[in-house]
């Protein structure tokens, strides 16, 4: 099964937006993504959560000096 190929598996606006920043800047920081998104800590949590656990994203590094890389399918 390919990505993307999940019954349900399709983002939302928000989850789209936040893949979007994350891809723009590997580099973006939590705090950042909650004033872009407009976002409480736990909402960016768990977004973060569900795109990783659906494969859209992957930490590489530390969460100091790391960065996000975007694996997932454009939408």
């Amino acid at each position: 099964m390919e990505m993307g190929d999940k019954v349900g598996d399709k983002l939302n606006l928000t989850q789209k937006r936040m893949l979007e920043l994350i891809r723009d800047n590997p580099s973006i920081t939590q705090p950042t993504l909650m004033i872009e998104l407009r976002l409480g800590k736990t909402a960016v949590q768990n977004i973060i959560t569900f795109l990783r656990k659906n494969g859209y994203i992957n930490r590489i590094g530390s969460n100091k000096s790391g960065y996000w890389e975007a694996i997932g399918e454009k939408e």
